[in-house]
């Protein structure tokens, strides 16, 4: 479903993607004027914006509801079966966001341009929503230890 590659490839929150306005996508960003901080830009890397160029605009929202009337109310009935249909018992929809954050922090993004990717004011929010794996921390070890033992 379109909903969740937009998340995932965001790291938007999911009522800023359920409640998305046509009008709000342009010059390959998303313009949200009322996000949980306030207004925010959106940056779209090339598979978020395929995503988006694949969808209809048969009404003002990116992802109308059933009805006609208003945007997607919910995703939580199609990402419980994409989880069950997964093994993925535990995993939130919001945990795609800590995924975002955590993968764009393995790739050398900085802590405040997660921050500005996540819409967070504070840094101490983003540092929430980043996981470091096993192996990544064990890389850093790696990293560190010649240089302090004299050897790089």
């Amino acid at each position: 479903m379109a909903v969740v590659r937009l998340l995932l490839l965001t790291g938007c929150r999911k009522g800023e993607v359920l409640s998305l306005k046509w009008s709000f996508y342009r010059e390959g960003k998303l313009f949200l004027p009322d996000s949980k901080a306030g207004p925010r830009t959106v940056w779209l890397s090339s598979p978020a914006r395929e995503v988006l160029d694949a969808l209809p605009e048969e009404t003002t929202w990116v992802f109308p509801g059933r009805s006609g009337n208003g945007s997607m109310s919910t995703v939580d009935p199609f990402w419980q079966s994409v989880r069950r249909e997964a093994g993925l018992s535990d995993v939130r929809l919001h945990d795609l966001r800590h995924t975002y954050a955590s993968i764009a922090l393995m790739r050398g993004e900085t802590v405040l341009t997660i921050g500005k990717l996540l819409g967070h004011d504070d840094p101490a929010t983003t540092l929430k929503y980043m996981h470091l794996s096993d192996a990544a921390v064990q890389e850093a070890v790696n990293t560190v230890a010649p240089v302090l033992a004299g050897e790089g």
